[in-house]
């Protein structure tokens, strides 16, 4: 899911942090280059660039999933392989890079098409969604599509990047919070120069066009390669820029399209940052109330919300104040403080996780909250990084950001609005502009407009409390795209349709599988 801008542009992401699942890998043997073709079908490839026309006819070859022994089970209906795809659309001659796919199967012999899904990020692996696929996609869902989750060019099983080793990941991540007074911005560009030269030296040249639009233009290569005529979509936060950028570029082949937890692609960093900076406030606050009323003994005391916040503001200046180790040696800072508080908002459900982390943190135990931290970058108990998402989040941020020319004084200003709107975190999520100030790579001319002249609606579903990509954006949207419907769930927590509201599913159920939109002004849930 869409993960916060801190001034290391780590945080909170969901699919990663959340579920904890682990991925597949192809079985040696598939191909890396596009495989013999057949002839296509003239509706699956009509209108399509005839300089790719190799990669919208190749043919894929299917094996087995490489999952880890202890997802076997899990696995057990999934199948994997490789996308060949031009590593610059632009030059589909200087070579090609792949994207992995996992797919699970229609029980039904004449299923409806393919629904492709993606968790957001940037980063998240659709590969490993696909170990929950009944999870992400209700049965009736299943019964009507193959599905099949993919993870975007870069990211970990599609020719991943490869940045920084463990030993430097833990390092960066020790490092203090960031503080004008004693690292300079030109330090901070500086730091990014240095992770950027790094990933273009270990990487292949995929790293430079990791860009959402490039991820757009892949997905309508795999709509042709699994022969489709128009391609079906379930994006999650980030997942829905990446759909809302291919229904700009594509508009005759947007089939059915959920964007849930919609984001805004127009938007700067700084008014990213601010939103999400208020949303997580937000949302802190709805915990704590929710601690104070339905325990007598609050981790955070019951002396009203105000006190309760002030506690967590208190214990994170102490994180920033003091050199604090957990059991394993390692630092905690405040942004990895941040982070494991972040990581239990994103849904209701995981409030009591929150409780036990901060009730172990004030006692002195910080080692639950740092578990959310590294959870959220993909690292195990044993120290491993199993992911990239920490690198491929910067990657596609720099190169979808455009507005790199800021000023110190403009973020120094930034930086006092979001700490006076959002007390808590905006400490510790300003300064984000500065990181792809010294991204290596220049960024990706945006789309003129995100406006989509499709032939049947798109569906948006925006929560009314959502932290990460607040209910706002998910509102101008649908206004963007032109041809959407806004479905709204008046609730808290990051995305709707996993929520487990049942009017929310069966909305989106509904629209998957018949194309029926909900009416105007549709609401569910009751916050």
């Amino acid at each position: 899911m869409t993960r916060t801008r801190t001034a290391r542009s780590l945080a909170a992401s969901v699919a990663v942090a959340a579920l904890a699942l682990t991925g597949c890998a192809p079985q040696s043997g598939q191909d890396s280059e596009p495989a013999a073709t057949s002839e296509a079908d003239p509706n699956v490839t009509a209108g399509t660039d005839a300089a790719l026309a190799t990669y919208y006819n190749q043919d894929l070859s299917w094996g087995e999933c490489d999952y880890p022994p202890e997802d076997q089970d899990a696995a057990e209906n999934l199948d994997c392989a490789r996308v060949i795809v031009p590593v610059d659309y632009a030059n589909p001659g200087a070579g090609d890079t792949f994207v992995e796919v996992s797919r699970l199967s229609s029980s039904e012999d004449d299923p409806q098409g393919t629904l492709f899904l993606n968790p957001g990020g940037p980063g998240g692996s659709g590969v490993d969604m696909m170990l929950s696929a009944g999870f992400f996609a209700s049965a009736s869902v299943r019964d009507n599509y193959d599905i099949v989750g993919f993870d975007p060019r870069g990211v970990d099983r599609s020719d991943g990047i490869e940045c920084l080793t463990d030993q430097e990941m833990d390092e960066w991540r020790a490092e203090p919070a960031f503080d004008p007074g004693s690292e300079t911005v030109a330090d901070m560009r500086a730091t990014y120069a240095e992770i950027g030269t790094k990933c273009k030296e270990k990487s292949s040249p995929v790293v430079s066009h990791m860009d959402t639009q490039s991820v757009a233009k892949d997905l309508d290569v795999m709509r042709a390669v699994f022969d489709q005529p128009a391609t079906h979509y379930l994006g999650f936060s980030y997942g829905t820029e990446i759909g809302a950028t291919y229904a700009s570029l594509f508009p005759q082949r947007t089939g059915r399209f959920v964007l849930d937890g919609g984001v805004d692609p127009t938007m700067d960093e700084r008014a990213v940052t601010l939103d999400q900076a208020k949303g997580f406030e937000d949302n802190l606050r709805h915990w704590v109330e929710d601690c104070q009323e339905t325990n007598n003994q609050c981790v955070v005391g019951n002396d009203g919300v105000d006190a309760g916040m002030k506690k967590i503001q208190d214990l994170l200046a102490k994180v920033a104040e003091e050199e604090i180790t957990v059991s394993d040696g390692r630092r905690i800072t405040p942004v990895n403080a941040v982070e494991g508080i972040l990581v239990p908002l994103y849904s209701t459900a995981s409030y009591p996780q929150l409780n036990s982390a901060l009730d172990k943190a004030f006692d002195g135990n910080f080692n639950e909250l740092l578990s959310y931290s590294d959870s959220n970058h993909g690292r195990n108990s044993s120290g491993e990084y199993t992911s990239n998402v920490s690198e491929a989040f910067t990657a596609v941020n720099c190169l979808d950001t455009v507005s790199r020319n800021v000023s110190e004084q403009d973020m120094a200003e930034a930086a006092q609005t979001m700490e006076r709107e959002a007390p808590t975190f905006g400490p510790y999520l300003s300064y984000g502009d500065a990181a792809c100030q010294g991204w290596p790579d220049e960024p990706v001319e945006p789309l003129d407009s995100y406006a989509a002249d499709t032939d049947q609606p798109l569906l948006v579903v925006g929560t009314t409390h959502d932290p990460a990509t607040p209910y706002a954006w998910s509102e101008a949207l649908v206004e963007k795209l032109g041809n959407a419907r806004l479905l709204t769930n008046d609730g808290w927590g990051h995305t709707a349709y996993v929520s487990g509201d049942s009017c929310i599913k069966d909305a989106v159920d509904t629209y998957l599988v018949s194309g029926a939109v909900p009416d105007e002004g549709a609401t569910c849930g009751s916050a």
